[in-house]
């Protein structure tokens, strides 16, 4: 009985002296996602507080596997967020951190405090190892989310190549924004000027409106036809570099989304450190004129690139 006795206290002593050693004062919670995507347009979708609830893991937002993460500061690259655990609460830093132009990392970390008890030391080094698991399973799921461009910018936006080159456009001025039958108008009489000219449409018609400070806009249309026709006081040739690199989406909406998608296609533009030889632009896939639900309207969207 005496041996078994001292065996117990020398093994106790033993799991004593290893957690002392082997679990540190500081624990380190660590976890880390790569993404191949460009770090200003992560940045705008976790500053937007309405995002998060369509990529967190958990069915309720900001809960997962037991623990309540809070969001406590907001910085260009670096977040705060406290988890709490029943009594612990355990203090996080999320800091995206640039690779190159149009990759990066996410680093997430945090330290959890030991204790001189042995049994609360190795209590708060399994809650450290539990937390840093559900941290890497949220950054999982974040790394999904954010791997779809659709899921930054609201659409699909792919990078191709012109197709047109040869157009004939024309211009108007106006005091208000320039409504579907207004834009017909310019259309039709682009349309006559090619039948006048014997040249062939070769895709639908494109549209920008410009803004013209208080003075009102300004709308330009233009159509790709088979060959250079002859600039007019009303009609000007222009042309595209064929085979140049362009920036193209489609998108499904009224001019609310339209405007929306145009400087989502800017945002790609910036993130994606690109240039443009050209004006973005709209491709009208939906006849306006003749369809008068805004929420049915198809169109394609370019920004010249290089």
């Amino acid at each position: 009985m005496k041996r078994i006795l001292i065996g117990l206290v020398l093994s106790l002593a033993f799991l004593t002296a290893a957690v002392y050693l082997l679990i540190p004062r500081k624990i380190k919670i660590e976890a880390t996602a790569f993404l191949d995507a460009p770090l200003p347009g992560v940045f705008r979708v976790l500053m937007n507080d309405s995002n998060w609830k369509k990529w967190w893991p958990g069915e309720t937002l900001f809960v997962y596997n037991k623990q309540i993460y809070s969001v406590k500061g907001k910085f260009f690259n670096l977040f705060g967020i406290d988890i709490y655990s029943d009594r612990d609460t355990i203090h996080s830093r999320m800091e995206l951190v640039l690779v190159t132009a149009n990759t990066m990392t996410i680093l997430w970390n945090a330290e959890q405090l030991s204790n001189n008890d042995p049994f609360k030391r190795f209590e708060r080094y399994w809650l450290a190892k539990q937390t840093e698991k559900n941290m890497n399973a949220i950054l999982r799921r974040l790394e999904a989310f954010l791997q779809k461009k659709e899921n930054i910018y609201g659409f699909d936006i792919k990078e191709t190549l012109v197709k047109d080159s040869a157009l004939i456009s024309t211009r108007r001025k106006f005091d208000h924004y320039p409504g579907a039958k207004e834009v017909d108008s310019m259309i039709q009489s682009l349309k006559k000027y090619i039948m006048q000219n014997n040249a062939v449409e070769k895709n639908s018609p494109m549209l920008n409106v410009f803004a013209l400070g208080n003075s009102g806009y300004e709308a330009m249309t233009a159509i790709p036809v088979d060959k250079e026709l002859p600039k007019t006081n009303e009609f000007a040739p222009k042309f595209m570099l064929k085979g140049g690199n362009i920036l193209e989406a489609q998108i499904q909406g009224g001019p609310y989304t339209i405007e929306k998608g145009l400087k989502e296609l800017e945002n790609y533009r910036a993130d994606y450190k690109f240039n443009s030889p050209a004006i973005p632009y709209q491709l009208l896939v939906t006849d306006r004129a003749k369809e008068p639900d805004t929420a049915k309207w198809i169109t394609k969207i370019y920004y010249p690139i290089y």
